[in-house]
Order: structure tokens, then sequence, then C-alpha cells
């Protein structure tokens, strides 16, 4: 009697379906489509499966996104505002530059996560709590807090659009010779960023986070 044939080695043709993949595809899909075209049944069908199979990992769309912003939120650095030794500019520049480059990284999705509720995401909540408790202590009054930590998640979204952008896109063309003031300043602040190898648009973040927490300290002080 012939034996059985062996199992071939490698990997199945079909990639197995897990919480994790379905992530990845659900930011691959927010780029594609956008928040209209957002959908499970777009979900689905981009991972080759039928809807109900989402369903055994996702409660629905809601679940997805929250998940994709705990995804997020597990890359951001929020270590310098735990550490009391980290000064308080310090902890908010790392947060800052990673919450930009991990936004940065995924452009198309950003009006779907902002405008989506933060509702029983753990580790976004965690991060906020630690954020809100080194602002209160370090003199922000309680009810302002949040608004601070939104302050700053304000620029930082939209700094992370900007650099999305191209690094001429103030560059004033054919209509600089009716506006010289503002012609001569972009030429100054483009060429004051290439000679420091980087480009204007993380010169203008830089100024916005030195900015913001300058005039917030201000008004803490002033209690």
């Amino acid at each position: 009697m012939p034996e059985p044939s062996a199992r071939r080695a490698g990997r199945p043709r079909t990639r197995v379906l897990s919480a994790e993949h379905i992530v990845d595809a659900a930011f691959e899909l927010a780029r594609t489509a956008g928040p209209d075209g957002f959908t499970m049944a777009a979900l689905a069908r981009s991972l080759s499966v039928h809807p109900p199979a989402l369903y055994h990992y996702f409660a629905g769309k809601a679940d997805v996104v929250r998940a994709m912003r705990g995804a997020l939120a597990e890359q951001l650095d929020v270590s310098g505002f735990a550490d009391e030794t980290v000064p308080l500019e310090e902890a908010v520049s790392r947060w800052a530059h990673s919450y930009r480059d991990v936004t940065a990284a995924h452009p198309a999705g950003i009006e779907l996560l902002a405008t989506t509720p933060i509702d029983g995401q753990e580790r976004s909540v965690q991060n906020y709590d630690t954020i809100v408790r080194r602002f209160i202590a370090e003199g922000c009054p309680d009810d302002e807090a949040v608004d601070a930590l939104v302050t700053f998640e304000a620029l930082i979204i939209g700094s992370a659009l900007d650099a999305a952008a191209p690094d001429d896109i103030m560059a004033p063309g054919d209509a600089g010779a009716g506006a010289p003031a503002f012609t001569a300043a972009e030429a100054a602040r483009t060429e004051r960023a290439a000679a420091r190898g980087i480009r204007p648009t993380d010169a203008s973040f830089a100024l916005g986070i030195r900015a913001l927490l300058a005039g917030l300290r201000t008004g803490w002080t002033r209690g």
C-alpha cells in the first residue's frame, strides 16, 4: 500500500486572518478609500474574506478604528512625562515628534482617527493620563489640562499633514513680485532650513512646540 505523500513545506497560500492583519489592512484601506469609503464590507473585500469573518475579531467599524488608534498609541513616546528628571520641554518634544512621525506615516487615516472618540481605547487613554498628570504637576490647572493636551494635538496633527506637502508649498511663484516682504521671508526660511539640514516644515513644527509650551507655562504660573 503506497504511503501518503508528505505535506509540502512553506507558508499557506492564503494569509491567516488575525486582528493584526485586519488592522494593517484597515490602514491601507483608509489610504486608498478615505473616510467615506472605509466600511466593514470594503475592509472585508480588501482581505478577500466575507464580512462575518471580521466580526469574529471586531464588533464593528468603531472597534476597528479603536484598534487602529491603539496601534498608533503604542508607538508614541510618553516616557519623559512619567520621569520627573526629564524636563517638561524634553518630554513634550519626544512625544510630539514621535506623534508627528507616526501620524505622518498614515496621513489618509488622520481624519478617520481624529473624528472618532477615544472611548474604550486603553493605551490612548493611558498615554493621555500620563501626560495630563505631568501637566498638572507642572502647575496646569486641572480644568485646563485636557485643553492643553488637545492644543498640542492640533499642532501635531496639522504639522503631520504639512509634512506630506512639498517643501515649496509656500513659495509665492509669479505672485512674489507683489508681496516682497513675504517672498523675502519665505526665501530666508528655506535657506535657513537647508543650512540646518532639515525641511522648512520641521522648523515650523519646532517653533510651534516651543511657542505653545512657553505660552501655556505663562498661563499656568498666572493661575
